[in-house]
């Protein structure tokens, strides 16, 4: 009986050590649980120094910005990620409709492969280079021709207990019909609209509920983010660096 108490003893120390053990951290993008779609990251782009703001192309507004992790079926190979612009869709589905792109090689997507598995010491995950986003539009016998290119790079994404992939930031640079801008791009997950009557309402970022004006649920924002009610595009937007885990 002894024994067998000293095997169970000794079983069970084996096993706490083995659960001791935490497993290596993977990398993480936020994304829609419910439907199993792309997640959304509320994302805006601030022009880089030295250039001019009135050009077409240094315009860009906030907008919603879809990120996704692929899985490698070869395990000796890494996983992607896709990047997909709200701008460039709506570009292709109504804008463009009638003119689809000749070029079947163009995707309305970028694709790329993480540097690691996990996060580095900073708690980013790398994806440094992204195949290129492209939509060709032809010319008609009254409409000029016109293209469009997403070049994103440097794309590090957040991971930590608290900020589990739910923070990015990249740089971009985008062309629009030969005239070419670059941008450093930061986005949050997810994206929610702070629009009343077509109106910025701030209470719509707040993460906490107010019970006492009827708002009984927060906005669903990490209340560690600092946001406000982007006026343009009216949704919640991030106002901090990435990372940004200030204390409200």
């Amino acid at each position: 009986m002894k024994t067998r108490w000293m095997g169970w003893s000794a079983a069970l120390v084996l096993l706490a050590g083995c659960g001791a053990e935490d497993p290596e951290p993977q990398c993480v993008v936020a994304r829609a649980v419910s439907d199993g779609s792309i997640g959304s990251f509320a994302t805006v782009y601030t022009l880089a120094p030295g250039q001019n703001p009135d050009l077409q192309c240094a315009r860009l507004k906030p907008e919603a910005v879809g990120l996704q992790k692929y899985f490698s079926e070869d395990p000796k190979a890494p996983d992607t990620v896709g990047v997909r612009s709200t701008r460039l869709g709506t570009l292709m589905a109504v804008d463009f409709k009638d003119r689809p792109d000749p070029d079947a090689s163009n995707k309305p997507y970028s694709v790329g492969a993480f540097a690691s598995e996990g996060p580095g010491a900073d708690n980013f995950c790398d994806v440094p280079q992204l195949s290129e986003t492209r939509l060709d539009v032809p010319a008609t016998a009254t409409l000029p021709a016109q293209n469009f290119r997403y070049a994103w790079s440097n794309l590090r994404i957040y991971n930590t207990p608290g900020i589990p992939g739910t923070q990015f930031k990249a740089d971009l640079s985008y062309t629009e019909n030969g005239c070419t801008a670059t941008y450093q791009a930061k986005g949050i997950w997810p994206v929610v609209s702070c629009a009343t009557k077509g109106k910025p309402d701030e209470t719509k970022c707040d993460p906490y509920p107010d019970f006492s004006v009827g708002r009984l649920r927060g906005s669903g924002i990490n209340p560690l983010f600092p946001v406000k009610c982007d006026p343009d595009a009216l949704i919640c937007v991030l106002t901090g660096d990435v990372p940004s885990d200030e204390t409200p």
